[in-house]
């Protein structure tokens, strides 16, 4: 008996195993591989923290942005000495000089004018991951040989405390030797994350981890652009 086409393809519904079966060897799945697109400098702006998150951050009722620049400050001639700029202060010039970076975008924020809290966050675009890496890695190796310094301006004198260091983080906190009660601190944050430098700089009678905590809610968003 001769069966038609037909007949046979319902015959194969029937009967389990009528094709051939595929197996993964045979048809792989591809794997992909998760690398983040560098962002551009448009998107700078958008990664700082609202007014309101800073003030969360810094335990205050309000924090103002009091200046936002998209260029970067240099303060080297009114402290020493300068193996210590980068631990004064964020996004300074020198720091930067000769790294490479394209672009970036910092606020400064304070809680008044006889302010008690102050922050200044800033985001620094490099041209891809591995020159952002490069800068991190400098500046780890750099930090650490900052001890004691003075602004010259003031006259007031500094000591850093110990550096931290994880993967892509680093943190610090620097006093100010002999000021008033209740005494005045410096919180300091570098984050590396895709080829962006977020750095950091948060003072308060106890500037505990606020820079960190401020860097990494940055970073989270850095990490959130895909």
């Amino acid at each position: 008996m001769r069966l038609s086409t037909a007949a046979i393809a319902g015959i194969c519904v029937l009967v389990t195993g009528c094709g051939t079966t595929i197996s993964n060897a045979e048809s792989p799945t591809p794997t992909r591989t998760m690398i983040p697109r560098p962002l551009v400098e448009r998107e700078l702006s958008g990664l700082l923290q609202t007014p309101e998150q800073i003030a969360a951050a810094m335990g205050t009722p309000v924090m103002t942005v009091v200046e936002s620049q998209t260029s970067m400050s240099d303060n080297s001639a009114i402290m020493a000495p300068p193996e210590c700029l980068a631990i004064d202060g964020a996004a300074e010039m020198q720091v930067y000089a000769d790294s490479g970076f394209r672009a970036e975008h910092d606020q400064s924020l304070n809680d008044g004018d006889d302010f008690t809290h102050y922050v200044k966050q800033a985001v620094v675009l490099f041209p891809y991951l591995e020159k952002a890496q490069e800068f991190f890695d400098a500046s780890a190796g750099q930090w650490p040989a900052c001890h004691e310094y003075t602004h010259t301006q003031s006259g007031s004198q500094w000591s850093a405390g110990p550096i931290t260091r994880t993967d892509d983080t680093l943190s610090t906190t620097a006093m100010q030797q002999d000021a008033a009660a209740p005494g005045w601190g410096c919180g300091r944050a570098l984050v590396q994350r895709n080829n962006i430098i977020v750095d950091v700089n948060t003072c308060s009678a106890a500037p505990g981890d606020s820079a960190l905590r401020i860097a990494q809610q940055i970073a989270d968003t850095v990490s959130a652009q895909w």
